[in-house]
């Protein structure tokens, strides 16, 4: 056996020891959350008051401009959160199935010796796909909502995986409309966009074809066309109109991701799921 390659203990070890890392940051985190909502429920508080205390001579734009900034924090504080839950997660479900090295017995002629070969797990769960997204609900008098959104696909495997493939698929199909930085590759010398914004374009030929009958965005990106080993890819900032309707009782977001190693496809590890009254 190499004395370069790690053993199956001191594999687990360093994946338990990221697990440890992983929890540590979740509380971490999760100690920031509790102490932004306890901020934001005492801004709210005091807006109250004053509101009621001086209704005709207090100006509270101050304080609502602070309560944004507030809520903006919570959200990225939750985002964070949840992708720290998520990759702790992934985590655990790894250290949970390693197994060690197979150990395979070779009987030579003269001498019988026993070889350790290692045998590389190049599994699905190695890939960390998943949405970090808020929803941005309707006033009164709007009859839609909107969900703002990322897809984060970390490669956590050994192998550089090649053309990936990202497909967003919404039910009921055709309900909604999601937009983002993507572009019909007929379009990319014409666009007036600019260059670094144009970092997706459709996979499919019949892109608009897929998007009405079966609710499916195909898309690759444009300039990353491998991911390699612990690299990350981002389809960042998409938008979802969801139209608020009696006929559509709920909406499901999902995702797949694909490459030249996984043709048959990866789920995200979550999804985006709205149940209307």
């Amino acid at each position: 056996m190499s004395r370069n390659s790690p053993s199956p203990k001191d594999d687990l070890t360093q994946l338990k020891q990221k697990l440890i890392h992983y929890k540590s940051e979740i509380r971490h985190v999760q100690n920031q959350l509790k102490s932004y909502e306890r901020a934001l429920e005492r801004e709210k508080e005091n807006t109250s008051f004053w509101k009621k205390k001086h209704a005709e001579t207090l100006s509270t734009s101050e304080k609502e401009v602070e309560i944004e900034g507030l809520e903006k924090e919570l959200d990225l504080l939750r985002n964070e959160l949840s992708e720290q839950k998520i990759i702790a997660e992934a985590f655990r479900e790894k250290a949970s199935r390693k197994q060690p090295v197979i150990e395979e017995k070779i009987v030579e002629k003269v001498i019988e010796k026993i070889v350790e070969k290692p045998v590389e797990r190049f599994e699905k769960s190695d890939i960390l796909c998943f949405f970090q997204h808020s929803i941005l609900l309707p006033e009164q008098h709007e009859r839609e909502l909107m969900i703002f959104g990322n897809v984060i696909i970390q490669n956590q495997t050994s192998s550089t995986l090649h053309s990936p493939v990202l497909c967003l698929k919404m039910k009921p199909a055709a309900s909604s409309t999601l937009s983002g930085k993507i572009v019909d590759e007929k379009s990319i010398e014409a666009s007036s966009i600019p260059s670094s914004s144009l970092q997706w374009r459709y996979a499919h030929p019949k892109w608009n074809e897929k998007i009405q009958r079966e609710g499916e965005y195909w898309i690759k990106p444009i300039k990353q066309t491998v991911l390699k080993p612990k690299d990350k890819l981002l389809f960042d900032s998409f938008q979802v109109v969801v139209p608020l309707s009696s006929d559509m009782p709920s909406f499901i977001l999902e995702g797949f991701f694909y490459s030249e190693e996984w043709q048959e496809g990866i789920p995200l590890l979550n999804k985006v799921v709205l149940n209307f009254p």
